[in-house]
């Protein structure tokens, strides 16, 4: 549907699902996106810290959490908290939420905090690849 670029506060938005980039470990991150999201809904840092501990979180992956307004989507695109941000993994991620949007129930995604300014155009690149060409809103924060 659209794939659009927008600047402005994500915790502000209006998408259904806002995703950020997190690590395949759990270990928290000093972005401050996910430090604001990591004081409003600790539960949801704390299930995903629980599954990563438990195995079920590989880089590559998309992890929701439903259970506020608007969803929390973990694209795991590091390895660990100190690691660089992965095309290869933004690549998988992308493919999964291209291939499963319907399925999960998505209608429209803000992508916030992907990574660092100096990672950010190969990674945007490869969101707005696969996303760009699904019915599927999507907002890329800068």
């Amino acid at each position: 549907m659209t794939f659009t670029r927008v600047s402005g506060d994500p915790l502000s938005t209006s998408a259904q699902v806002l995703a950020f980039g997190y690590n395949a470990r759990g270990r928290a991150e000093v972005q401050p996106l996910q430090m604001a999201l990591m004081q409003r809904y600790p539960a949801a840092f704390s299930a995903f810290g629980k599954a990563c501990r438990a195995g079920r979180i590989t880089p590559g992956m998309l992890w929701l959490w439903r259970e506020s307004v608007p969803w929390l989507g973990f694209l795991v695109i590091r390895e660990s908290s100190v690691g660089p941000a992965r095309t290869r993994h933004a690549q998988n991620v992308a493919l999964r939420l291209a291939r499963d949007y319907r399925l999960e129930g998505i209608t429209s995604v803000a992508l916030a905090g992907l990574c660092t300014p100096e990672e950010l155009p190969p990674i945007a690149d490869a969101m707005a690849y696969w996303l760009a060409r699904v019915e599927l809103e999507v907002l890329l924060y800068a």
